[in-house]
């Protein structure tokens, strides 16, 4: 049954349809509750459209808040990714980050967002500093696993040939890598971004999640889920514009 409906309706009008029906039971809520409490989607579409027309909010907020995601890429994967290849290569690194990896993966973040503040102060040192430590286990872990799991076989043909390093690297161990490690980044991203709000909104005196705050504070329901919106058109936007012309990249390579 389910093979007979994809036949005939390609995948993105399932989305659209799930999409449709968030969207009316989002304006039921809305009309059930005050608007204090729920505010509806056209409410919420109007105020979007206000803050990203605000220059001072683009300026103040918008742009902070992406230069700190920025950041928190590039140290976080770059961090995970060199850890993991090393414990892939070397066992005794691996034991030795096995505590530090459990304590990072296993301590919830709010605990991790007030520690760091009390280390770093408010600002963005802190949200990066926060964002790419929790991120760099997540893609550590997929590293790891990947360079565990690179074919013996392979290897075994490249020694006995004496392929030269670099083509070692290139053609087995970067192969083995590219998929554990985009499903990392795409896990760790969402993860991060979420963060970057979260540690803006407790300890920041600019961004996306200060902007939260002072909505929270000031009761501008219609901003506050605005921003969240807006939050999440930003995880979307870095999934469709990086993550999956590099996961069809990698499709490509190994096509």
């Amino acid at each position: 049954m389910k093979d007979a409906y994809t036949r005939k309706w390609p995948p993105y009008a399932f989305h659209l349809l799930g999409l449709m029906m968030l969207i009316m039971g989002w304006e039921m809520l809305a009309r059930t509750f005050s608007g204090l409490v729920v505010a509806g989607p056209g409410e919420t579409l109007t105020a979007l459209f206000r803050l990203v027309g605000n220059e001072t909010f683009l300026t103040l907020h918008m742009v902070p808040t992406l230069k700190r995601i920025g950041l928190a890429l590039v140290f976080g994967i770059g961090s995970g990714t060199v850890l993991g290849i090393l414990a892939g290569f070397v066992e005794p690194v691996r034991l030795m980050l096995a505590p530090a990896r459990w304590i990072l993966m296993s301590i919830p973040g709010v605990i991790i967002v007030v520690v760091f503040m009390l280390w770093f102060g408010m600002g963005t040192t802190m949200v990066v500093c926060i964002t790419a430590t929790m991120m760099a286990p997540i893609i550590y872990v997929n590293v790891t696993d990947g360079m565990m799991n690179v074919d013996r076989n392979l290897l075994e043909m490249a020694k006995v040939y004496r392929l030269p390093l670099h083509m070692r690297l290139m053609r087995i161990y970067a192969m083995a890598l590219a998929g554990p490690l985009l499903s990392g980044v795409v896990i760790a991203t969402g993860n991060g971004i979420r963060l970057v709000v979260l540690a803006e909104m407790l300890g920041a005196n600019e961004g996306i999640g200060h902007a939260l705050a002072i909505s929270r504070a000031n009761l501008q329901t219609d901003e506050l889920y605005a921003l969240t919106l807006l939050a999440m058109l930003v995880i979307g936007g870095v999934e469709v514009l990086l993550l999956s012309p590099a996961r069809k990249a990698v499709q490509r390579r190994r096509a």
